[in-house]
């Protein structure tokens, strides 16, 4: 028993120090771009916005809440600039290494403990995830809380409590005021777990508790917009991601769309003051990335296939500052490839968590594909990637477990 829980500290321990080194050298120095906007409105004016018209703020239906109330309710705490960005900088590493220890809890559930630390200690020092602690990024609080979500899912699976329900129902939520898409993959998750499950009951508990995480800015956008969304930037994205200038990174436009898409100016200027301003804004973007679609469809399906393959493998044109450093591109590309031959060899459509996992990792991947591909995205299905390819390791590995290798509840 020492033993166990001293080798995952170990890791733990030297995680922590790595993101410690990281966040000395690396960290951003203050908070920019949307974040600074957002934190600012909240702060000084008490307004979740993004943008201002005529010098005035108006209410926010772009980004997603969670992050930027997370900003804000340090900034109440700690106002002193610096060591408010000290203590940014602190939960990050800490939403690292809790991630990391709920990772392992779910690998030893499937894998014998040698394989499980070894799964962990690729997740904790994998390069992309110890340089996101020094970012101003969402991402910190998305990798935590898609781990604590995929303990929450496994452990109910395998012991039906409700507990692990309960885990699994809060995170999804959360999740979804990072990224108001993943309700999509939430509902996937639950109908997955209603095939294994059989209880319609814990399905409607589950919907109630992530709709209670959800429903105050459900109900805030209601009042504000009339409309039933987290967010509404799919038409900012789709555009981004699909333009004539667009790479699969997209082409950046926070700040700028009338620049890099002057088709839009006319009508964007013609938006009229008021609360549904980002409501008009991102229709009109979603109406323009459709008809660039429509007018070049070929383009846009390279493109799309381009993304798609950038998010398996490599972007072999990628402009991304960094993205061919050593450090980044070599672990992307063996664990890209090893997570690719564990599905050709080891996929059977038998229903399992190994065939919910790769369902899962390539309906994300689809779904990025379809806007653009940032290098940090691959970061909360890390876990998902390693899980599979850890399969290929299994049988050079001694283990009493029962679950076969596509890893069957």
């Amino acid at each position: 028993m020492i033993s166990k829980y001293f080798s995952i500290y170990s890791i733990i321990f030297l995680g922590l120090i790595a993101r410690t080194i990281i966040t000395i050298f690396y960290a951003d120095i203050g908070i920019d771009n949307e974040w600074r906007v957002m934190l600012i409105n909240l702060y000084e004016n008490g307004i979740l916005s993004i943008r201002s018209v005529n010098g005035s703020p108006v209410p926010n239906l772009f980004m997603p809440p969670l992050y930027p109330i997370f900003l804000y309710g340090l900034k109440l705490v700690f106002l002193k600039n610096e060591i408010f960005m000290i203590s940014i900088y602190t939960f990050h590493i800490l939403f690292s290494l809790i991630a990391v220890y709920f990772f392992y809890l779910t690998v030893v559930l499937y894998f014998n403990k040698k394989l499980a630390l070894l799964g962990t200690a690729i997740f904790c020092f994998f390069p992309l995830h110890i340089y996101s602690v020094s970012q101003i990024s969402s991402i910190n609080l998305q990798v935590v809380c898609f781990s604590l979500f995929l303990y929450g899912l496994t452990y109910l699976l395998r012991y039906k409590k409700d507990l692990y329900l309960t885990i699994f129902s809060i995170t999804s939520g959360l999740l979804i005021l990072l990224r108001g898409e993943f309700f999509i993959f939430y509902f996937f998750s639950v109908f997955f777990i209603y095939l294994k499950y059989k209880n319609f009951k814990k399905i409607i508990l589950s919907i109630i508790v992530c709709l209670l995480v959800v429903s105050p800015y459900l109900i805030r956008n209601y009042k504000i917009f009339n409309v039933i969304t987290i967010t509404k930037s799919g038409g900012y994205n789709l555009l981004k991601g699909n333009n004539p200038k667009s790479l699969v990174e997209g082409k950046a436009m926070m700040g700028s769309v009338r620049e890099v898409v002057p088709e839009v100016k006319e009508k964007l200027d013609a938006i009229p003051f008021g609360e549904k301003y980002d409501l008009y804004f991102d229709q009109i973007l979603l109406n323009q990335a459709i008809l660039f679609i429509k007018e070049d469809p070929i383009r846009y399906i390279n493109l799309f296939l381009k993304k798609f393959v950038a998010f398996l493998i490599i972007d072999f044109n990628s402009t991304y500052p960094n993205y061919y450093s050593i450090f980044h591109i070599i672990p992307k590309l063996i664990l890209g490839l090893a997570t690719l031959i564990s599905i050709s060899l080891y996929f059977r459509f038998k229903g399992g968590i190994y065939d919910y996992l790769v369902y899962f990792y390539f309906m994300n991947i689809g779904l990025f594909s379809i806007f653009f591909i940032l290098p940090r995205y691959s970061l909360p299905l890390l876990p998902i990637q390693i899980m599979i390819s850890l399969c290929l390791l299994k049988k050079y590995f001694n283990t009493n477990k029962k679950s076969d290798i596509n890893l069957n509840i």
